[in-house]
């Protein structure tokens, strides 16, 4: 029986940007909401190793940025939406649904700091009921059309929450047809 060596398994199962998988992984589109559960409230979401938030902005769109504001690393997820995005509930820096610091009060009606800054954030979609988010480089692909999220009738599935394994746990997991008959019968 083969057994993977400590660094290929770490090769396999880093998510986090700039490893192999994590590079890999980037390049599709993701599942990182459900539609009907995200209103008026940003909401924390981790994926691919990174904290983020999920928000719709005035234009009823999901958008996801960095979970940290850029001033102070105040969590974005305590912010108040706006019209024009989020702001921190620490220092008032207004932040865009493109990563975008459109407002920094204190600094004054001439100043260029909010130009410079820079702010994570992703593309995102809304098919079949669920926001994707996009975490790769450009040129960012369509999002695919599934049937299951296109196709006619209905398709109820909600599975939500935080599972503190590496991603390649949870896929040989979710995807084992038999474990679920006997653990969760």
């Amino acid at each position: 029986m083969y057994h993977t060596t400590k660094e290929e398994n770490e090769r396999l199962t880093q998510v986090r940007k700039g490893t192999p998988m994590g590079d890999f992984l980037r390049r599709y589109w993701w599942p990182v909401g459900i539609s009907r559960h995200l209103k008026d409230r940003p909401t924390y979401i981790r994926a691919l190793g990174e904290d983020l938030v999920l928000f719709r902005d005035h234009k009823d769109e999901p958008k996801v940025i960095g979970a940290v504001c850029p001033h102070r690393r105040a969590n974005l997820c305590l912010g108040t939406i706006e019209p024009r995005g989020i702001r921190c509930k620490y220092h008032g820096w207004l932040i865009d649904g493109e990563g975008k610091v459109l407002e920094i009060p204190g600094e004054s009606a001439d100043s260029t700091l909010k130009d410079s800054v820079t702010h994570p954030a992703y593309p995102t979609a809304e098919l079949g009921g669920l926001v994707f988010s996009y975490f790769g480089p450009e040129p960012v692909p369509l999002v695919p059309r599934y049937d299951f999220l296109v196709g006619e009738g209905d398709v109820y599935i909600t599975i939500q929450g935080f599972q503190h394994c590496n991603w390649l746990q949870n896929v040989e997991n979710g995807l084992d047809p038999v474990h679920a008959s006997f653990t969760h019968n």
